[in-house]
């Protein structure tokens, strides 16, 4: 008795707070935001979105498990009409008000992701017992937000609490605004993740978005397509009306068809391999292109650096090639520089004979 308990407990504990449909699955804020501006707006919205959350996944758990998802997912839609539009004439004749200021978002009610969600996740798959709980859990739970959204922005933009003025000094009217119910609900889901983490720290709600049964879903189809042939332009269907028709001659069969096959036999061996084998292999053949391009470039580092310690201990041949011309040119100067004086002096010495003999 104690362990059955406990389990409700547990089941709506997880529906109603750490898997919260507004603060958590972020599922249902779109109209809280829109039309929860007054406490009477927000039960409005609270009455009409848990009277379909029940009756749907009710309807869902009982009499839609065997029919496919995309068959599903209409009849939810239709029956949350049905539903809808009793409320919707129920308020309009007692909350005109409220009603006109909701527009056209108390009708889209009935195409609620909520709904979809809980019918497809937990109402298909359990009995109706846990259904029911899940249902009332999960309407409760997006009640008591709806509720506290709608309160605390009739308190600031309006200073009134379900029509009775409060007289306050100060008003903020644009927490009537859809951006005004977008911020508390920020302030909500941050102060319930924060409780979360300190009173529940082993729940896990992340846990509720887990895509491995939708990946491997989608492997096992795209297993099935390759496995299946590849015949784009139907040639195979058309091959066989030719074949049915009255007076067609049968088709030869190929030849050669063994020897083909035991050479695609390697090939369909290699495709047909696991994904993490094929990455296995991918990284491999990665790794050793990446070492035989490093290999290649230290290849060509020690062929520049052999040249360069070739180039600097040859001698500079040109270099000295062209310097006797100058050196040659420079000896010569001197030469003519040293021979100057001599001439010189021996013009002198004619002179002065000369000078004597006469």
């Amino acid at each position: 008795m104690h362990r059955e308990h406990g389990e409700l407990r547990a089941r709506v504990r997880s529906s109603a707070v750490i898997q919260n449909p507004a603060l958590f699955e972020a599922i249902g804020i779109a109209p809280a935001a829109a039309m929860a501006v007054s406490l009477k707006s927000a039960i409005m919205l609270a009455a009409v979105s848990g009277a379909e959350l029940l009756l749907i996944e009710m309807f869902a758990c009982l009499a839609l498990k065997r029919l496919k998802s995309y068959f599903r997912v209409p009849i939810y839609a239709l029956f949350g009409m049905l539903i809808n539009i009793p409320f919707f004439l129920f308020f309009e004749h007692f909350t005109p008000n409220e009603t006109n200021s909701a527009g056209i978002f108390l009708p889209l009610l009935a195409v609620n992701s909520l709904i979809a969600l809980h019918c497809e996740r937990f109402a298909v798959k359990n009995s109706a017992k846990n259904t029911c709980i899940d249902a009332l859990s999960a309407a409760a739970g997006y009640a008591v937000v709806v509720l506290a959204v709608g309160l605390v922005r009739e308190i600031l933009g309006s200073g009134t609490v379900y029509s009775v003025s409060l007289h306050l000094p100060v008003q903020l009217p644009g927490f009537l605004l859809p951006f005004g119910g977008l911020l508390l609900l920020g302030f909500f889901a941050a102060a319930l993740k924060a409780v979360i983490a300190r009173r529940y720290p082993n729940a896990h709600p992340e846990a509720a978005f887990s895509l491995e049964e939708v990946s491997q879903s989608h492997i096992g189809r795209l297993k099935t397509l390759l496995d299946a042939e590849f015949d784009p332009y139907d040639e195979g269907t058309q091959a066989s009306e030719r074949s049915k028709k009255p007076g067609a001659r049968p088709e030869r069969p190929k030849k050669h068809t063994r020897q083909k096959a035991a050479k695609i036999e390697p090939h369909l061996a290699e495709e047909t391999q696991s994904p993490t084998q094929q990455t296995k292999n991918m990284n491999r053949e990665k790794r050793e292109s990446y070492l035989l391009d490093f290999d290649e470039m230290l290849t060509e580092l020690d062929a520049y650096k052999l040249a360069q310690e070739k180039s600097e201990a040859a001698p500079p041949a040109e270099a000295s090639d062209e310097e006797t011309p100058s050196s040659a040119k420079d000896a010569g100067g001197e030469r003519a520089d040293v021979e100057k004086p001599e001439t010189a002096k021996n013009a002198e010495q004619g002179q002065a004979k000369e000078e004597s003999g006469v």
